[in-house]
């Protein structure tokens, strides 16, 4: 009865998805100060720097169903790796923020089709008993990278031609990824296709969106516009509060406590439900936007980060779980897309939305209306979803 979940396939993917995600993070804490420092871009300029890279992945979830419909996921992840290194060499050629908003545009579309290709795979290789595990150790690899990219993008950040660095780093771990999944030979299920009554309706919502992942989905995406103010405005912030040491320090904190908590919480979604895991993470999550809205000292950026790193951390991988659990199984990958794109449209538009905010209220203010969303998002959560778990929950007991 114990379904194998480390198969090579799963270890393969998941760490594809760590390199590209560190990527993705080192550049998404350091575009916003580029723009700003080789531009001399506004706050909400250089917000829309960081964001439109998240626009672009959201476009290119939208285009995943179709892709993965003509060319099956193996080869959708090959051409997708293969189109970030073309699209990645352009960040060499900027020589204005038009330029560089158009590159970071097309490099979020490729990893938009790269990334959900990676969890569309794990969702299908993985045993369906241990579905919450199975997507909590992959969203590891997820939570490490977020750890590692910002933390060395930091550090390039202080070199000479540091950005050139990083863009150059960018290039070689996607050949990297290329290389493993070639050395490996890699094996990928084909998706189920479901079967259609007459002419397939190309411009149908449903093509493109699972509409039962559309509830949680929008809560996460009110989470990830939260958080976006972290991650696009972390330099910024240090800067300004004189804090810069400890913000270096932020997503390495934020990711040790979710990879301390994750074996744990896969687990128990998988015995216990969602909601044992969401509450109290959505409370410690709202509390660590406001210890960090009101950080005087380098202990409450680290203590904020500890609290989102097991809120938002967490929060991530239950909304996906729970937006995967009820598809069927031929729009298991939709079910993925959806998630993603409504979580790419909260990071996406709230750099540039909380940008001009930003230029009105201040920081401090901005983080506060924060952590107010959060706890919003207690009695919504409980609405669209954590009242029709209630009683399986008292049942097992």
């Amino acid at each position: 009865m114990d379904q194998k979940l480390w198969t090579k396939e799963f270890i393969i993917i998941s760490l594809v998805n760590f390199l590209l995600t560190m990527m993705y993070f080192l550049l998404m804490v350091t575009m916003s100060n580029y723009a700003v420092e080789t531009y001399g871009a506004k706050v909400s300029t250089a917000g829309l720097v960081a964001s439109i890279f998240v626009l672009g992945c959201l476009v290119g979830r939208l285009a995943l169903g179709k892709l993965v419909e003509r060319f099956g996921l193996l080869q959708v992840l090959i051409f997708g790796l293969l189109g970030i290194v073309l699209v990645s060499l352009g960040y060499f050629l900027a020589y204005s923020v038009a330029t560089l908003l158009l590159i970071r545009i097309l490099h979020g579309f490729t990893v938009g089709v790269v990334s959900t290709t990676a969890s569309t795979i794990c969702v299908r290789i993985v045993p369906a008993a241990r579905k919450g595990e199975g997507i909590s150790y992959f969203s590891l690899s997820h939570v490490l990278s977020s750890a590692i990219g910002p933390f060395v993008g930091m550090m390039l950040n202080h070199l000479n031609n540091g950005f050139q660095w990083m863009f150059a780093l960018n290039i070689v771990t996607v050949l990297i990824c290329m290389f493993i999944i070639k050395l490996a030979g890699l094996q990928v299920p084909n998706m189920e296709k479901a079967a259609v009554d007459g002419k397939p309706k190309i411009w149908n919502i449903s093509n493109y969106i699972d509409k039962q992942a559309i509830p949680i989905s929008l809560l996460i995406m009110m989470f990830g516009f939260c958080f976006s103010s972290v991650t696009s405005y972390l330099m910024l912030y240090g800067k300004e509060t004189g804090l810069i040491k400890a913000a270096s320090y932020f997503f390495l904190i934020h990711s040790l406590c979710i990879l301390c908590s994750r074996p744990f919480t896969g687990k128990i979604m998988d015995a216990r439900g969602t909601n044992i895991v969401v509450y109290p993470c959505m409370l410690l999550f709202a509390t660590g936007m406001f210890i960090y809205s009101q950080s005087t000292a380098d202990w409450m950026i680290l203590i904020a980060a500890a609290c989102m790193g097991l809120g938002f951390g967490n929060i991530n991988s239950a909304a996906q779980l729970i937006a995967v659990k009820n598809a069927d199984p031929d729009r298991l990958g939709l079910a993925t897309a959806t998630y993603f794109i409504f979580m790419d449209l909260g990071f996406g538009l709230g750099p540039y939305l909380l940008g001009h905010i930003i230029e009105g209220i201040g920081f401090r203010m901005l983080y506060t209306m924060a952590s107010c969303i959060g706890l919003i998002c207690i009695p919504i959560y409980y609405k669209i979803y954590g009242n029709k778990e209630i009683i399986p929950i008292l049942e097992d007991k």
